[in-house]
């Protein structure tokens, strides 16, 4: 286990490896590495516990949880556990369940919706347990680096300091401040600029039995509301949109959240009895990727690296991956006393890409309206939906008994714009519901 030399002062010492930013992304970068017997210190700008949106997990990051040591945690700390996903139309004509538990290892059969002050919180905590030194109100002013290692200079309670290390690991989310002091290339990957509006809530309609703690997903015909319950009170409810398409309505993002509310059957029915519990808060302009993600001795992971959109929960789990790669490359180039070669560089890139690129292909399939039809009556044959659904719980590394069915649905969602494979969705209010629930 690592740790700081004790009666040594922070500036005083040389690192083994710098994290820049303690969200999940750093906090679980200086976990791993602290473990493993590294100096880590970690600044994190601000102060914790913070608000922070991305409040669902998915499955296929429960793998890194375990072995940072923090799954027992989570058990115990309160959190509502998470069995699975819905996704529903506006009109509530059209309604998708899945279940983690059906056809996937039993380690992925359930994780959880976390309230992220708490739960980022405690994986900083834990950070600090494995021996990570971390220093909150400290925020990154400048960087350098190459070869031999980095220097960082950053701002503490009012004086500037200086750290050493070998490695520097940018993990503080989209603002991605190692990324953009380096000047690295990034795109935004021809995606519609989106928005954001949100709040958490009490007395909203929850479901019942197993299925209480599940995320809803409520398609509109222009954008999206999730709700995700936190606790046995509070839910978050989100409503994202395109910008255009805001600004196209004249309204505030929260009113325009309001017309939502009253304009479509499920919300309506949903939200009868909610009260707000916070002020709205907004997020906008989210989505870019950069294009490397690893340097000679510096790392991007998590969010610093890219974010696509939250509509599959993706981000937590991006963050906890990349983190995990990260500390891998570091350990094994450290071990031999060397910087990253070129290839590795490429090879930490490529895998967080491809883990990035396994949720754009969802989020463009469920932006497309013909797409999406066949998402939502996924045929049983061929065992599609069980395709679907390592899809939805987040599994980047597909086997090839996996791997060809999700070729095959692809394919439909092209097809179905020409052929109906799919039955057609429609918008319009109705007070009819078709539920259809995964058999998987």
């Amino acid at each position: 286990m690592g740790g700081t030399p004790t009666g040594l002062p922070v500036n005083a010492i040389t690192w083994d490896t710098i994290v820049v930013g303690g969200g999940p992304a750093g906090s679980t970068t200086a976990g791993l590495l602290a473990k493993a017997g590294q100096k880590v210190l970690l600044l994190e700008r601000d102060t914790f516990p913070r608000f922070h949106i991305g409040e669902s997990l998915i499955p296929y990051g429960n793998d890194v949880l375990l072995e940072l040591g923090v799954w027992p945690k989570l058990e115990k700390g309160g959190f509502m556990p998470k069995l699975g996903a819905e996704f529903t139309l506006s009109n509530a004509a059209g309604f998708q369940r899945f279940w983690f538990g059906k056809n996937l290892e039993k380690r992925y059969a359930k994780t959880f919706q976390v309230e992220r002050a708490k739960f980022d919180h405690l994986l900083m905590q834990h950070a600090e347990e494995q021996g990570a030194k971390i220093l909150q109100r400290a925020k990154m002013t400048s960087i350098k680096t190459d070869n031999a290692g980095v220097s960082v200079n950053y701002e503490h309670e009012g004086t500037n300091h200086e750290a050493k290390a070998r490695w520097v690991v940018d993990g503080s989310g989209r603002t991605s401040v190692v990324g953009h002091a380096l000047k690295v290339p990034k795109s935004d990957l021809g995606m519609p600029k989106k928005l954001a509006v949100f709040s958490h809530f009490k007395n909203v309609l929850r479901n019942g039995g197993d299925a209480a703690g599940h995320i809803t997903i409520v398609r509109l015909e222009d954008g999206w509301f999730w709700f995700i319950p936190l606790d046995e009170e509070k839910t978050s409810v989100g409503l994202v949109q395109t910008i255009e398409g805001l600004k196209s309505q004249g309204l505030k993002p929260e009113e325009s959240f309001q017309r939502a509310l009253e304009n479509h059957i499920e919300i309506r029915f949903r939200m009868k009895k909610a009260e707000r519990l916070e002020e709205f808060r907004i997020e906008a302009d989210y989505t870019f990727r950069h294009e490397v993600a690893a340097g000679p001795r510096w790392l991007l992971a998590g969010d610093a690296a890219g974010f696509i959109d939250p509509i599959f929960s993706s981000g937590v789990m991006v963050a906890l991956r990349s983190s995990q790669l990260a500390a891998k490359a570091i350990l094994k180039a450290d071990g031999e006393s060397r910087p990253l070669s070129t290839d590795e560089q490429r090879r930490y890139t490529k895998g967080v890409k491809k883990m990035t690129s396994v949720f754009l292909d969802m989020i463009r399939m469920f932006y497309d309206r013909n797409a999406f039809e066949v998402f939502m009556g996924s045929s049983s044959k061929l065992d599609m939906p069980r395709a679907v659904l390592n899809l939805v719980a987040g599994n980047t590394d597909l086997r090839w008994d996996i791997q060809w069915r999700v070729w095959l649905f692809y394919a439909m969602c092209k097809l179905q714009k020409h052929f109906a494979l799919a039955p057609r969705l429609s918008f319009e209010e109705s007070p009819r519901r078709n539920v259809k629930e995964m058999a998987v």
